[in-house]
């Protein structure tokens, strides 16, 4: 498994409104391989792209113009999210 720590590459492509793909099939209806569609998954301040198959904590799915091996997982911080407790 490929883990890249760092901000998602490619250019995302969602729906025409602007919103995630509420599927993968969705977003293979719209004509892209399933090679090129992105699970965006989100978990304490992370957001985590990679491939289609994941649901735990998904927010949707994007597609690029690029294709996935299937394999690799990018790791973007949120910059807005904030980790301290109150204290």
């Amino acid at each position: 498994m490929a883990d890249h720590f760092q901000d998602f590459p490619f250019e995302e492509i969602r729906k025409p409104n602007g919103d995630y793909f509420d599927t993968a099939e969705d977003a293979m209806a719209a004509g892209y391989a399933e090679s090129q569609v992105w699970s965006v998954i989100e978990g304490e301040g992370t957001y985590v792209y990679g491939p289609s198959h994941h649901y735990i904590n998904r927010l949707g799915y994007i597609a690029t113009k690029e294709h996935h091996d299937g394999n690799t997982y990018y790791h973007e911080k949120d910059p807005d999210y904030d980790d301290t407790d109150g204290e």
